[in-house]
């Protein structure tokens, strides 16, 4: 594939040349398919595509509207082209979208339709429909605006060091520097200029979590967790599911993440291991210094991509020829990262905060992995059939960070690699207790919805402590680690999305275990599951990657030992 033959999806209901500006652009196709009469399986057959066609152009013009303001948190007018779709085109669609889901719902020709190629469709229809509420509509809006604050407020904190102001993800940077005084200074720094924003920051998560429990309320819910089960479509898997997840890396993963902190503190040569001691090189190295300009990562990085499969390669190629990248950091531009899925075009779009790390390494190629799904999904026929679950995305965009660890070669010396893979997979023991407390956290939140600032911040240290190896000495530091949930963007934006990456972690090592034996079946098998969408549910999905949908105690315990086999030959 080239960037010539990647054209727009060519429309059969809406004229080719719409341009949507506001409702009334849109409006008249949706009461077209509202008001249109279906005699026959054939007919409601045209009329869905016809849907998932308006859908795919409406959402497209969503999704490029986020991306401008993330990218530029400063510009007045993208900001407020972002916030009109939310106040005044968001409300007619969730309404006119529960209208057809009921027209949907009603056909007498639904039976007829295939039952297994719209199984996993149907059921999140009927989800949709017992869930939908219309005075959630302007709770929903203002939700969405309230949380574009967490990314305003976070995308403009800075430090001063040394003369030059530095965002937050670039003064982390520091943090791998051998200098235990200077790291000090700039974790101090980082952590007083995000209390600076504490309460505010406890404010606007206090109002998003009233915002939510009414919802949930108004739904028919008891609390906003089962409400957010539902609204997710975990129809495979449940709460108890989660907290097996939860026990399961306490006792299996910590002890690992004690050896490897432990480890860390001996050869670092120090009687007390400090937050600011967790990032710096242990080896005495320099940090690693994959790349410094945006070009050279881009290009590294579809050299390593095309070491694992050529296809791979071609993906972020044609983004980069599309300019469908904004990956460095930089002031007045939101945090994080994320790939965006451009349902018409059929390209997605990569975000991301580079400052010229390994972990900005890692992030290139998870975003890459989100990237190939959204290329591998763009011939599937219906909208509905790329709007995959996290627990699938995020399968795809783990295992190629995995897959790609042969590929390290077009960033790094072959010592240099060594370190990157060491780092890497220390890391992914490492995140994996950061997962599950911040799910248990989410847990209690909203279970809990009147409870105080005070008792939020005493209940994140207790889990926090309770998923710890507690090899680090916070002492000192504890008004710093009350508020490290802060930093969890998911929290503010996406709420429960975020047990989906451990979940989806274990697969992909899974997956990488099955690539270190047939390197060839194993990427086959990855490109098949990814070119289902979600047309089949989670557990058939991850069994056609090659692997189980499995978090049970004895399971991540196979896949720990496989893990420390693997450090054990970096050492």
């Amino acid at each position: 594939m080239t960037t010539k033959e990647v054209k727009r999806r060519e429309r059969h209901f809406l004229p080719q040349d719409l341009v949507i500006r506001e409702w009334s652009d849109i409006g008249p196709f949706y009461t077209a398919l509202a008001e249109r009469a279906i005699a026959s399986a054939d007919e409601l057959l045209r009329w869905i595509a016809d849907r998932s066609e308006t859908d795919a152009v409406l959402d497209e013009e969503y999704r490029w509207r986020y991306i401008r303001q993330t990218c530029d948190t400063d510009d007045e007018a993208y900001k407020k082209a972002y916030e009109d779709f939310i106040e005044h085109m968001m409300p007619n669609w969730m309404t006119v979208m529960n209208q057809l889901n009921k027209k949907l719902a009603e056909s007498p020709f639904m039976k007829e339709l295939d039952q297994d190629r719209f199984f996993v469709y149907f059921r999140s229809l009927k989800s949709q429909l017992d869930l939908f509420r219309e005075e959630n509509i302007p709770i929903t809006q203002q939700i969405q605006l309230l949380s574009q604050e967490y990314g305003s407020t976070i995308g403009a904190m800075t430090i001063e060091h040394e003369g030059t102001e530095y965002t937050l993800p670039q003064a982390a940077v520091l943090l791998q520097r051998e200098d235990r005084t200077l790291r000090k200074e700039v974790f101090e720094k980082i952590n007083n200029r995000r209390q600076k924003d504490r309460q505010s920051l406890n404010d606007l998560f206090t109002k998003l979590i009233q915002l939510r429990h009414t919802m949930a309320l108004n739904a028919g819910f008891s609390n906003y967790r089962d409400y957010m089960f539902a609204e997710m479509g975990r129809f495979d898997y449940d709460v108890a599911a989660c907290e097996q997840f939860h026990e399961a890396i306490k006792t299996e993963v910590l002890p690992l993440v004690k050896k490897i902190l432990e480890k860390r503190k001996s050869d670092l040569q120090l009687d007390t291991l400090r937050p600011y001691d967790l990032e710096v090189e242990t080896s005495g190295h320099a940090p690693l210094k994959p790349f410094t300009t945006d070009e050279e990562l881009v290009e590294k990085s579809v050299q390593c991509l095309r070491q694992a499969d050529p296809f791979f390669a071609e993906c972020i190629s044609i983004m980069n020829d599309m300019q469908f990248l904004d990956l460095n950091s930089r002031k007045g531009k939101a945090p994080g990262g994320y790939n965006m899925t451009l349902p018409e075009i059929g390209v997605p779009f990569i975000f991301m905060n580079a400052a010229g790390t390994q972990r900005d390494v890692e992030t290139m190629v998870h975003e890459a992995g989100h990237a190939v799904h959204s290329f591998l999904m763009r011939t599937l026929p219906y909208n509905f059939d790329q709007e995959i679950t996290s627990e699938i995305a995020e399968l795809a965009s783990m295992s190629m960070e995995l897959m790609t660890f042969d590929g390290l070669s077009a960033f790094y010396s072959e010592e240099d690699k060594k370190r990157a893979i060491q780092t890497h997979l220390e890391g992914i023991v490492l995140i994996l207790p950061w997962i599950a407390i911040i799910d248990k956290f989410q847990h209690w939140i909203y279970l809990n919805p009147n409870h105080t600032v005070e008792e939020r911040e005493q209940k994140w240290l207790e889990i926090h402590q309770w998923l710890s190896a507690e090899v680090t000495d916070w002492s000192g530091y504890e008004e710093y680690r009350k508020a490290l949930w802060q930093k969890q963007l998911h929290l503010f934006e996406v709420p429960f999305y975020y047990i989906e990456y451990g979940i989806a972690q274990l697969g992909a090592i899974s997956v990488w275990k099955n690539y270190k034996q047939d390197k060839t079946a194993a990427i086959q098998s990855y490109k098949n599951a990814l070119s289902l969408g979600y047309t089949k549910p989670i557990p058939e999905v991850y069994k056609t990657a090659g692997v189980a949908f499995n978090f049970s105690r004895s399971y991540v315990h196979d896949l720990m030992q496989f893990l420390q086999q693997e450090l054990d030959k970096m050492a």
